[in-house]
């Protein structure tokens, strides 16, 4: 009762006597909290009492409160109560009370009373003294390893914090440098005895102590002053948050951590098109281990995306070391789940810094012994070969992912390095191929004034080579003879801009001309494998082939001499066994139409086949099983394969003649 007692006696007092001076009322209020605190805390003995139950809460609140309005008070010339504060260093002995906390809550009152003052304040004045030695204790204090009683005051505290640095940027690095806090400490009025056992802690390290907390508020908090704290523009704070603090490591940590809580088998019903975004979709009550995982996914690239860049690129490295470069160190790891969350993250990495990583990762050796200094690249390919649709299907959509993203050093690893000259060309001893190769050549080397136009893209065979490939599709596996290549060339005609836009950074030859050193020819691995599934169409999924259809057309419209002409010139004579598109297709084309033609409604069929291409995704043709219905959609894609590819062959070479 006394505690009650002595409040409402002060309350009457106030009210009978005359207005007091803010400073006079100041200084009592705080002796009356110095008097009831040490009344509790006597003989340095911990009190069992709780802060509540005694007047020390309604003083410190009557003092903040004076600090608060002397500060707003725009006709006060002098903050004298704040002077006051500073000069006899009043925060300091706060933090050192909190500290100790010989009285039970009072380390969460003087955190809360600390962050209403430096929230509140016109123009806190966090480089003084007294004020940046009291923030310091305070950040210790709130370790979240140390103290995960009250996490909501403490990462509050802590936003708070990272908030005015955001717009105090100039004193930042006091915050982050070991030598302004120990010249501050030693400035500090505090007790020697004091300042030694006193545990810094700097403030982005004690903010990454609440990554793995089980409150949603916390959690956002946390991102927040992590994505605050990373967009800190001075060179110093930078440097220190790389070097110096567990950033990187951290958030790479914890991401590796999610991913490997994922369960090894994934439902991918809607996981396909998920794009869950941290901010509006974790709850960490209800939130399973997927969502999770792509949360903290999409995190981490807006820390990539939007932070500086120089902690952008330390942090991608970091990944690379502990998490990517560890995806493959045993074969059992491998799944199609991993494959697929492959190419999600890989598809989030896009335009960031991650994509580059991610890019040289993907063509860098491993450094693991089964796999023999072989790089994910080759890996991938091989596993293609898994008689398991699913993981066929993840491993082709990573790698349509990866080409379209068109890194220059990537189409190089995978395909271009091994036809980036001509030795897939059968020269002739007597003669030329064709009158049409001597004049392409003449042309190359004498006409001026079309050095802009490529006569690989736009050869003046091309009526014949388009003839060529529509000659492919027996007339009875025409599923719509009023669809031609024509009604492709808009959508073809304006992706083919968009890839010709990008590619002309990349520094690519014009011409397909022959080589002066002659080497036996190898397609490499990658097309291997593309012309060996083109080989197994009668027999595959045909999400398989609807895959295959979209990596043949988008390689078709690179603008790369040698990958076009080696591609898609059929009238160019080739070298003994080497495998040719045309040839593939025109084989297998017949091995569907006589499969085909044993079906007397085979017309029918066809019809049926287009409809359900027409509506279906490669997702939604992976469920498909019936042998029947695989061989008519399977002829149906190569149909639209081959009318494709005559659009293709059209636009660039009249985009080539109009250059």
């Amino acid at each position: 009762m006394m505690p009650v007692l002595n409040t409402i006696l002060d309350s009457v007092v106030d009210t009978i006597a005359p207005p007091t001076p803010a400073f006079e009322n100041f200084i009592y209020h705080w002796e009356k909290f110095m008097v009831n605190y040490l009344e509790w805390t006597t003989d340095g003995q911990f009190s069992q009492t709780h802060i509540e139950e005694t007047n020390v809460p309604g003083h410190l609140e009557i003092v903040q409160q004076i600090l608060l309005c002397e500060d707003k008070n725009e006709e006060t010339a002098t903050n004298l109560c704040m002077e006051y504060v500073l000069k006899n260093d009043l925060f300091n002995m706060l933090a050192v009370i909190a500290e100790k906390e010989k009285l039970i809550g009072i380390r969460i009152l003087v955190l809360k009373y600390m962050t209403n003052l430096i929230s509140q304040l016109r123009n806190p004045v966090l480089a003084h003294p007294s004020f940046f030695v009291t923030i310091q204790r305070l950040i210790s204090l709130c370790d979240s390893v140390l103290y995960n009683k009250h996490q909501q005051d403490q990462i509050h505290f802590l936003y708070m914090l990272c908030t005015l640095l955001n717009n105090q940027q100039n004193i930042s690095i006091m915050f982050f440098s070991c030598e302004a806090n120990m010249y501050h400490l030693k400035e500090s009025k505090a007790p020697s005895t004091e300042s030694r056992t006193f545990n810094r802690l700097n403030l982005l390290d004690c903010v990454l102590t609440y990554i793995n907390t089980k409150n949603t508020d916390v959690y956002y908090k946390c991102c927040n002053c992590i994505l605050l704290l990373t967009k800190l523009n001075d060179e110093n704070v930078i440097d220190f948050i790389i070097s110096k603090t567990r950033l990187c490591s951290t958030l790479s940590e914890h991401f590796r951590n999610l991913f490997c809580a994922l369960p090894t088998t994934l439902d991918y019903n809607g996981l396909e098109t998920i794009e869950l975004n941290w901010r509006d979709d974790y709850n960490a009550t209800y939130s399973n281990d997927v969502t999770k995982f792509f949360c903290w996914l999409n995190f981490i690239t807006e820390v990539i995306r939007d932070g500086q860049l120089k902690i952008s690129y330390s942090l991608c490295e970091s990944l690379r070391l502990l998490f990517f470069i560890k995806l493959f160190d045993t074969p059992e790891q491998i799944s199609p789940s991993y494959v697929f969350l492959l190419k999600k993250i890989y598809k989030a990495a896009d335009h960031t810094p991650l994509n580059y990583t991610m890019n040289y990762w993907l063509r860098s050796e491993l450094d693991c012994s089964y796999y023999n200094k072989q790089t994910p690249i080759d890996i991938l390919i091989k596993l293609s070969s898994n008689t398991d649709d699913i993981f066929v299907f993840n491993i082709l959509n990573f790698f349509i992912d990866v080409l379209i993203d068109s890194d220059k050093e990537v189409l190089d690893f995978i395909i271009l390095r091994f036809v980036n000259n001509r030795n897939y060309y059968e020269r002739c001893t007597s003669g030329t191929w064709s009158d049409e190769e001597d004049e392409r050549e003449k042309k190359l080397l004498s006409n001026e004034n079309n050095i802009n136009t490529s006569r690989t893209l736009a050869p003046s065979s091309i009526d014949r080579i388009i003839n060529r490939l529509l000659a492919l599709i027996p007339q009875n596996l025409h599923s719509d003879q009023l669809h031609t290549f024509k009604d492709h060339i808009t959508n073809v005609k304006n992706n083919y801009e968009n890839i010709f836009d990008r590619c002309t950074k990349l520094d690519w030859p014009t011409e397909a001309l022959d080589s002066v050193q002659l080497y036996d020819f190898d397609q490499g691995p990658f097309l291997r494998m593309i012309f060996e599934k083109i080989s197994n169409i009668p027999n595959q999924n045909s999400s398989t082939t609807l895959q295959l259809k979209i990596i043949l057309i988008f390689l078709s419209s690179l603008p790369h001499p040698y990958l076009h002409e080696y591609l898609l010139n059929s009238t160019l004579p080739l070298k003994r066994n080497v495998p040719s598109l045309y040839t593939i297709l025109c084989h297998v084309l017949k091995e569907l139409h006589k499969k085909i033609l044993a079906f007397p409604n085979y017309n029918e069929e066809l019809i049926q086949a287009r409809k359900r291409i027409l509506n279906s995704t490669s997702i939604k043709l992976l469920k498909e099983k019936d042998s029947e219905v695989i061989l008519f959609n399977n002829a149906v894609i190569l149909e639209e394969l081959c009318k494709e590819l005559v659009a293709v062959l059209f636009v660039k070479y009249h985009h080539s003649n109009s250059a």
